[in-house]
Formats: C-alpha cells, structure tokens, sequence
C-alpha cells in the first residue's frame, strides 16, 4: 500500500489511500490512522470560513488540489446557498473595499457585525458594479498607449482574486457591460455592448460576451436582432440563466432578456396604459421571480412581480420607504424571504439597513457595525456605498 504523506495541519497528518479495487479515496487523520473518506473531508471543510479555506489552501499542494477541485468548489458553494449574507462596497482612500455580513434572517437582529474581505487600487467606475455567483464585475480605468481606456475586472471577495480582462474593441467607446451566471453549466459570462446615436434613436451595436474559466478569455461577437437602448442607471439581474436589464425600445421602456447558456435576447414589454408615469428604478429577484422597483413620483412606490413570463402577466403591489426618498436610495433589493431591503445612498453614521416586509406592511432596520472601525477610522466618508442582498460566498478561482 503506498502512502502519500501531507504536510502537517494543527498537529495531524493526513494521508490518502487508493486501492487498486477502487478508484475511491480514503483519507487518514492522526497518528492511529483512523479512515476518513473523501466526501467527509469535504463535509467537514465546506463548513469552514473562506479565509481558513485560503490558509488551507497553503498547506500543500495536496490540499490546494483539493480545495480548488471542482466537486469541492461546487459543494462549497451549495452550502454558501443556505447562508446568504450582505454584501457591503465603496470607493475610499484610493481603494475599492469589500465588507460582508451575516444577513438577518428574523426580526430579532437589531446589529449585525461586517467582516472585511478585500481592497484594491484602481479608478473605477461607480456607475458599474454588478453582482453574480459571488463574483463582482467593475470597470477600471487606465492608461493605455498613452489613452485612457475601460478596463473591466472581475474580482472575487471571498478569494480575494481580481483578473482583468481584455480591453472591448469597439468603435463607440459609450459601453454597456452586464454579469450573468449559467447554472447549467456553472459558467460566468459578460455581456458587453456599445451604445450609438443614429436618427434620433439610441440603439445598442456591437453586442459581445466573454465566457469566464475557459481558456483565456477573449470577446465574441453575436448577434442581436432586437435593437434597444439599456438604461445606463440600472446594474441587471441574473436570475435561473436570465439576464435581465432595464432598456429602451422604440421610445418605450421594456425589460431585456438574454438567456446566458444560449446567448439569445428577447424582451418583455410593459403593457400598461400609465407606463410613461413610471420610473423603473431597479430590478430585483423576489422570491426566485423577476421583480421590478416602480417609482411614481410619490411618496409610495410600487413592486411589479412577474408572475407569467410566457404571457408576460405582472402583479403589482404598493410599498412606502418611511426613512428615506427615492432619490437618496441607491440600493434597493429583496431577500429570499420577499421582504425589500434598501441603504441610504451615502455613508451614515450609525448605518442602517432597511426591511420592508409587505404582508405585514411593517419596517425594521438593522444597524451594521466593523466598517468605520476598519477603514473609514473617522475620516472622510465615501459618498457612495452599495450593498446587495443573497451574496453568497463562492471560492471558485478563475
């Protein structure tokens, strides 16, 4: 029987068994030799922090191996699903800065302490930042051959990798760039296209997508049949495969869909007689179904629940965010629950985040605690922080 002895870990020594009979591991802990299979290693680690997973990966390479293979990183994952947490960003002392919380799952939490993950240098811009399978997608700015250019990044908060990507080749330099996830087969890909004036009409043109973890990345070009304008002040959502995004099409706004796996676009048009009153702030995922943010220009707003995405049938319900207007939120999301969740738009001091839940029609907030003590310690405050809702913890490398 030949031994593969680790390096040792708090004292134990780990070693893996492979019979000629099986093509099963077992894995051996202590100096007894007591048998661990291989699934109960991974049982037992998925449990683990990121930060342990990332020392664990400095072990040895047998570890690293272990804890970078796919069937790890995907179980990791799955048990990330059952714990989503807050996810805290902004732009501060030269440096874009990552914090996350545990996200309360009852009324009882009234504080919540945020744990630190990652900052980085960079010229970013605010306006991009969106949310995917634990990734977050930015647009740095540098310079180029002596020009200015976009730089997207993805970076991961909980493995603390960035890895920038090529620069989009287009003609227009006005870009349009968006985050999806194909859970199907467990790929990231960006969606990139430019944005061009032609007779009075702003139409999206030269519509390209990058797929993450395949090689080294390059662009693609597809094709979209559906001319439309995205609205430049929404960041998307991917839900189940879809990609969905506020757009603009013959004048009229619909909501865009790109389906991840097959690269394909449609669109579901807003069939109401009063739509042009309507401001649509935000898309949301409401309790795993495509919800949209409505603004009226009132003091109350409106959740638009796609309830039939075949007949594109919407049910809408009326909410009011008592603490603050529409115009100083920028963060606005729901948990898995269904209860809106929105942050202040700048930094205050106790930070609240707020849940609307809108069965009970009742709001509660919950302050979070960590962030200035780690970064801000007194100083100058970021005028922008964005927070998202079901982040999950994800220790893919790409």
């Amino acid at each position: 029987m030949n031994r593969e002895k680790y390096n040792p870990m708090n004292h134990c020594k780990i070693i893996r068994r492979r019979t000629q009979s099986s093509t099963t591991s077992s894995t051996y802990v202590g100096g007894n030799l007591e048998t661990l299979p291989i699934d109960l290693i991974v049982e037992i680690l998925k449990r683990l922090p990121t930060k342990t997973i990332a020392k664990c990966r400095c072990v040895s390479k047998q570890w690293g191996s272990l804890l970078c293979d796919p069937y790890f990183t995907k179980s990791f994952l799955t048990c990330s699903l059952t714990r989503p947490r807050l996810l805290f960003t902004f732009e501060f002392g030269g440096k874009w800065h990552f914090f996350s919380s545990p996200q309360p799952q009852n009324g009882d939490e009234q504080v919540v302490i945020a744990d630190y993950h990652m900052g980085f240098s960079g010229d970013w811009y605010k306006e991009t930042c969106i949310l995917a399978n634990g990734f977050i997608y930015l647009n740095d700015r540098k310079m180029l051959k002596e020009k200015m250019e976009r730089v997207p990044v993805i970076c991961n908060p909980s493995t603390g990798q960035q890895v920038h990507l090529p620069k989009v080749l287009a003609k227009n330099k006005d870009l349009r760039s968006f985050l999806g996830y194909d859970p199907i087969e467990n790929q990231l890909k960006v969606l990139c296209m430019t944005v061009a004036r032609y007779r009075e009409q702003t139409n999206s043109r030269e519509h390209q997508v990058l797929t993450l973890g395949k090689g080294k990345p390059s662009w693609r070009k597809i094709a979209c049949l559906f001319p439309h304008f995205p609205e430049n002040f929404g960041t998307g959502i991917c839900i189940n495969g879809i990609l969905y995004y506020i757009a603009r099409r013959n004048l009229n706004t619909v909501i865009a869909c790109f389906d991840v796996k097959y690269e394909k676009f449609r669109f579901i048009q807003i069939d109401d007689e009063n739509s042009k009153l309507y401001w649509f702030l935000t898309l949301i995922n409401y309790k795993g179904k495509l919800g949209a943010i409505v603004y009226d220009r009132s003091a109350n707003g409106q959740l638009w629940v796609l309830d039939d995405p075949e007949k594109e049938k919407w049910s809408k319900h009326i909410f009011h965010l008592p603490d603050a207007a529409f115009w100083i939120v920028r963060s606005i999301w729901a948990t898995d629950t269904g209860e809106i969740v929105w942050t202040r738009s700048r930094w205050t001091h106790p930070f609240y985040v707020f849940y609307y839940n809108l069965e009970r029609q009742s709001v509660r907030r919950v302050e979070i605690k960590g962030i200035e003590g780690k970064v801000l310690m007194g100083h100058y405050r970021p005028e922008a922080i964005l927070t998202f809702t079901n982040h999950v913890e994800n220790v893919m490398l790409l």
